[in-house]
């Protein structure tokens, strides 16, 4: 049967590509080091899962009933409060907080809600593939906005021409970001403000780092710290990776309570929110104190300097990303394109790396290492590596 023209002009995502590869390896039973994909390796903590065990087990609540649409009343109050408690921003629970089945199907929500065929769409470049397949998959205009070393991976919004600016109609930013691992300040959320309130332009602000930093001096921001932003932008956030839960499928979106109103629009004829017992179970988590998601933070730097240092030492020389839980380095000059390499590393070594190429056009010329194996596999990675002569 023909499948529809949308699906035929959908890229092949990168992370299966990427799998493409590491399975046919395992299959020759090659032992795989695998930094493809940004999936936590390790469980979230005994108290989130025993919050779920409970909210399963409960027998005065009906959690294994639909949810209404919105998603528990008492978890958009506990997002509320979490704001309020992390960035200082005030949201109300009953109209500016949509709970998600992971932020994922929510972009595609919201892009189905605010773009047409045709419709043009700001998306930087190199970026989290979803950001491109979600505005694919509406059939957008998408128009790159480079994101370049020499400007620590920001985009120039002077860049883009009037008559593209004029037609946009989502502009989107991610930090800190996935993949490069920069951090946004407070002038660059500032100039993005004035750029979407002067053309008109929905802002989306994609937040899933924001409890990974790296660094101890720097807290990244939420957008919507900003004066009037909530009245351009919505807000991304995701479970996944802060508390190690990839599998859960928990996000929500706030802000701009119209936009809210039209996205739920678009997820009362796909889903019934997110399984209730994991909304009761993240009610809890989201409640209380969050010096788990400061280890974690901490974990991932240990992990980041062990694989820095190590890459260095080897002749790599990677930078030392403040935020997120990535390396984002260029590919040796003896090697034309990412792929290439990318699929060259791992027959000579068994290290599975995601190709620039995948996130983007002005991601090709590097690779991506996502920090999701002990230190001591990635001392044997550098090994591996070294001893390759790939390099040379």
């Amino acid at each position: 049967m023909r499948p529809s023209q949308r699906v035929l002009n959908m890229p092949t995502y990168v992370f299966a590509a990427v799998d493409e590869v590491k399975f046919a390896l395992m299959k020759k039973g090659i032992d795989v080091i695998d930094f493809g994909i940004g999936n936590p390796d390790r469980r979230p903590p005994d108290y989130m899962i025993e919050a779920l065990h409970r909210a399963i087990d409960d027998v005065q609540h009906q959690n294994h009933r639909y949810s209404q649409f919105m998603g528990l009343i008492e978890l958009r109050e506990a997002v509320a409060n979490w704001y309020k408690r992390r960035f200082g921003v005030v949201l109300d629970p009953e109209t500016e907080i949509l709970p998600l089945v992971g932020s994922k199907e929510g972009l595609l929500a919201l892009y189905m809600a605010y773009l047409d065929k045709g419709d043009t769409a700001l998306i930087p470049s190199p970026c989290y593939p979803a950001h491109i397949g979600a505005a694919r998959a509406v059939e957008a205009d998408i128009v790159d906005m480079p994101l370049l070393e020499e400007n620590g991976f920001l985009p120039d919004l002077g860049t883009i021409d009037h008559n593209v600016a004029s037609r946009a109609r989502i502009l989107l930013f991610n930090y800190p970001n996935n993949p490069t691992g920069a951090i946004e300040t407070r002038e660059f959320y500032e100039q993005v403000l004035e750029f979407g309130v002067k053309n008109d332009i929905l802002l989306v602000s994609d937040i899933a780092y924001s409890e990974l930093s790296m660094e101890p001096g720097y807290v990244p921001m939420s957008f919507l710290e900003l004066a009037d932003a909530k009245k351009y932008a919505v807000e991304f956030y995701s479970c996944s990776k802060s508390y190690n839960m990839p599998g859960w499928r928990v996000g929500f979106m706030v802000g701009n309570s119209e936009v809210i109103a039209n996205t739920l629009k678009i997820k009362t004829t796909k889903d019934f929110s997110i399984f209730l017992a994991i909304q009761r179970a993240i009610t809890e988590i989201l409640n209380e104190q969050q010096d788990f998601v400061k280890q974690n933070a901490a974990m991932y730097r240990k992990r980041r300097d062990v694989l820095v240092d190590g890459l260095r030492s080897i002749g790599w020389n990677v930078s030392r990303p403040k935020a997120a839980m990535y390396l984002w380095t260029r590919i040796p000059e003896s090697f034309s394109d990412s792929m290439t390499f990318a699929k060259e590393l791992a027959q000579r070594t068994g290290v599975i790396v995601s190709p620039g190429s995948g996130f983007g056009k002005y991601g090709e010329g590097y690779v991506r290492m996502a920090l999701v194996v002990e230190e001591d596999r990635m001392r044997e990675a550098v090994q591996r590596i070294a001893d390759s002569g790939i390099l040379q």
